[in-house]
């Protein structure tokens, strides 16, 4: 239905593609130590969970945000979420269950039925927690996500709130990257079809095209809208920088301004 678009990311989603020999067995498995409900999340961890309800109880607010930033309509499906205190199990139990995922701190997988989180107890937990579930909750409500839009939303919404229009890490960086002339492409980030060529730069460079698209010139945030629109009404949309530049012949140099007046 969408080409190479729906080729390289229906089943990616996050970077995590055909993963074999998939199975239901952590969604059956014997009750974990502590449980937790919230929203559509059904929250699963080896460790107390209370110390950290005032995150969780935050999770089904990104639901809202998503919603109301995006014009998506939101998804209702079940997002099941494992957490861990110590890496080693963590990676214990993705390698038992998920042998071909990617080694990463925590993950969004979605093969056959809901989309489940895995993450531990590290330094970053609470970002970790929120950027894969802002992927649960995106690929639950959209039959497709192209991965640098996907990445990029993370990015934005793994911050807490009040920093994710102004305070997040990779503001100063792309503000100097401007300063120095160096604008990053968009058609180069929708190029990207595997979780393994995004580093740290591409993940910077669509948080920032994000950022722009949101809180940029108005025209922008109609282009990203009416884009998301169609892809949930199952309309095969070409690609946004197509439609961006259709909108906005000059979009790097309004890129640039957005974030040297920023």
């Amino acid at each position: 239905m969408m080409s190479g678009l729906a080729r390289t990311v229906l089943l990616l989603l996050t970077g995590v593609a055909g993963v074999a020999g998939f199975s239901e067995r952590p969604l059956r498995a014997a009750q974990w130590p502590d449980e937790y409900r919230v929203g559509q999340f059904s929250i699963h961890a080896d460790f107390p969970l209370a110390p950290h309800y005032g995150l969780l109880q935050g999770l089904p607010q990104l639901q809202t945000q998503l919603v109301e930033m995006l014009g998506i309509q939101p998804s209702h499906e079940l997002i099941y979420v494992f957490l861990f205190n110590k890496r080693s199990t963590y990676q214990a139990y993705l390698r038992e269950y998920f042998p071909e995922a990617p080694s990463r701190k925590a993950l969004f997988i979605k093969a056959r039925g809901p989309g489940m989180v895995f993450a531990w107890r590290g330094d970053d937990f609470e970002t970790d927690l929120r950027h894969e579930c802002t992927h649960a909750l995106l690929n639950a409500a959209l039959p497709v996500v192209p991965l640098w839009l996907d990445e990029g939303l993370a990015e934005y919404f793994e911050v807490p709130a009040n920093q994710r229009r102004d305070g997040n890490p990779h503001q100063r960086s792309i503000a100097w990257s401007v300063r120095l002339g160096q604008v990053p492409r968009l058609e180069e980030l929708e190029a990207l079809s595997d979780l393994k060529q995004m580093g740290r730069t591409e993940y910077r460079n669509a948080w920032a095209w994000m950022h722009f698209l949101l809180h940029g010139p108005p025209q922008a945030r109609e282009v990203l809208l009416r884009y998301l629109g169609d892809i949930q009404a199952l309309t095969p949309p070409d690609q946004l920088s197509r439609r961006l530049r259709h909108r906005m012949p000059e979009m790097e140099r309004a890129f640039a301004d957005h974030f040297r007046g920023w």
